[in-house]
């Protein structure tokens, strides 16, 4: 089978690879459709800690049941499925208390095993007996339910804020991750959301969406900005949706006294301490909150939602492309020309 091999730094290349073999706890899924992830990018041009040899990229994927372990129940040849990543312990303090996100020994997919960047994927027995294989409603389309992994991600964080009617929300950062928080925003009653970014492509891109106020703010000063739509008080939410320590600082001066500031987006290691006026916490008294990923118990409730139809998650895919093209997705996406790309081994 063809798949995209990571082999170190910049090296990763399209090459022929046997096809999986399974157990008999095991599952074998044929994918259609994986999108390219900013993780899987920032892999590619720095490493990843987890991964210590030559792997086989991809987390957010989408396919349909290829073969079955015999001591594996509840699927059928040619179900659609989708895979979460995260692979929880179940056991640790955390997975107990409902945070499996946040578990201290969490497996992931991509990462730790093969991944899908390629024509099929193994799906180890730690994440069928957890219960990270999802069978998907008929009227899902496999390259919709690809973005279900980071639209989760977004659910988790989003269940912090108590977004309501009446609430104004503002996003720093217009790429897929911040159109996600925009279109959940609106659908828990948001009444304004404001969206950021430096990139004029990204405004541009970001206009086609239900979103009030899409605003360059390399062009109009965030914080003047922010004050004017606001009638002088700051926003009831902020998020911050890119890896930008200045946007991270902004988030705390655009928020409104009382209101709540989310850290969506970590910055890269080394460079995670930054100098943030604490006074505006203190004095505003902010709330800020941290968001990690996503725990598999939490993807029934945003496949269900999803399966409404009231968000189509597709209108964030810009680019569609074989896995011989893989490559080029990757350099594609770390332009701003491109939301989401999604490849089809």
């Amino acid at each position: 089978m063809k798949a995209l091999v990571f082999r170190g730094v910049r090296e990763m290349e399209v090459e022929d690879v046997p096809i999986p073999t399974i157990s008999d706890n095991e599952v074998l899924v044929k994918v259609d459709s994986c999108a390219i992830c900013g993780t899987d990018i920032r892999t590619f041009n720095y490493g990843h800690p987890k991964i210590k040899e030559a792997r086989i990229l991809g987390h957010e994927f989408s396919g349909i049941v290829a073969e079955i372990g015999k001591n594996v129940s509840g699927f059928t040849i040619g179900g659609k499925v989708m895979v979460v990543p995260g692979i929880p312990c179940g056991k640790c303090y955390f997975c107990q208390h409902g945070l499996q996100n946040l578990c201290d020994y969490r497996k992931i997919i991509g990462f730790d095993f093969d991944g899908g960047f390629a024509e099929y994927v193994k799906i180890p027995s730690i994440a069928v007996e957890a219960g990270n294989i999802k069978l998907l409603p008929s009227n899902l389309s496999l390259k919709e339910v690809a973005l279900i992994e980071p639209f989760t991600a977004v659910y988790n964080g989003q269940n912090q804020l108590d977004i309501r009617i009446g609430t104004t929300v503002a996003i720093i950062g217009a790429g897929p991750i911040g159109l996600m928080h925009a279109l959940q925003a609106r659908f828990r009653g948001a009444s304004k959301i404001a969206l950021f970014d430096i990139s004029e492509e990204r405004v541009g891109l970001a206009s086609g969406f239900d979103v009030d106020f899409v605003i360059n703010s390399k062009r109009e000063d965030i914080v003047q900005k922010s004050l004017e739509l606001t009638n002088g008080r700051g926003f009831d939410v902020v998020i911050v949706s890119c890896v930008s320590s200045s946007a991270q600082a902004q988030a705390l001066q655009i928020a409104r006294k009382g209101g709540k500031v989310l850290y969506f987006a970590g910055l890269p290691h080394g460079k995670s301490v930054i100098e943030l006026d604490t006074n505006l916490i203190h004095y505003k008294q902010l709330t800020v909150f941290g968001s990690n990923g996503s725990g598999s118990n939490q993807y029934e409730d945003t496949i269900n939602f999803l399966a409404t139809g009231k968000i189509n998650l597709s209108k964030l895919i810009t680019t569609e492309l074989s896995i011989k093209d893989a490559l080029k997705g990757f350099e594609l996406a770390q332009t701003s020309s491109a939301l989401k790309i999604v490849i089809h081994p």
